[in-house]
């Protein structure tokens, strides 16, 4: 199973990082156009993040898809006493964001179409992602 959730969170996190990669280079999808683009993606605002807001958080997801290959194939990154507690941390975080929207005071700040995607899209991937990551800490 380890192999599943290695490849899964992979596979996952690669495409999403391939998604924020599109959306620095002027993508719309999943929109009709910028504004709705904004709606369904961060759910308030008017502006897109930073080209460097964009690459820090494309380069945290690179790293979350790569890290669990990391101890698959037991490369060393000089961190194997921590290579646990950090897939911990990474399980901990999606966690959280599976449940960020069902907190009324943060739920009420979103648009309704990010919500409408939060429950049919996000939560359901964060909560797999959250569960692969949780898998692979137990591991050890």
């Amino acid at each position: 199973m380890s192999t599943f959730f290695t490849f899964y969170i992979f596979i996952i996190m690669s495409i999403v990082a391939k998604i924020h990669i599109y959306w620095l280079q002027g993508g719309l999808w999943p929109g009709k156009n910028y504004k709705d683009l904004v709606d369904k993606v961060l759910g308030r605002g008017e502006v897109m993040p930073s080209v460097g807001a964009f690459l820090f958080v494309i380069g945290v997801f690179i790293i979350m898809a790569l890290f669990p290959l990391s101890i698959y194939y037991k490369i060393d990154l000089g961190i194997k006493e921590y290579e646990k507690y950090i897939l911990l941390f990474f399980a901990v975080i999606f966690a959280l964001r599976t449940v960020s929207m069902y907190i009324p005071v943060v739920a009420k700040r979103a648009t309704k179409i990010f919500l409408e995607y939060n429950n049919k899209y996000y939560v359901p991937l964060c909560l797999s992602l959250s569960v692969s990551y949780f898998y692979l800490y137990a591991l050890y």
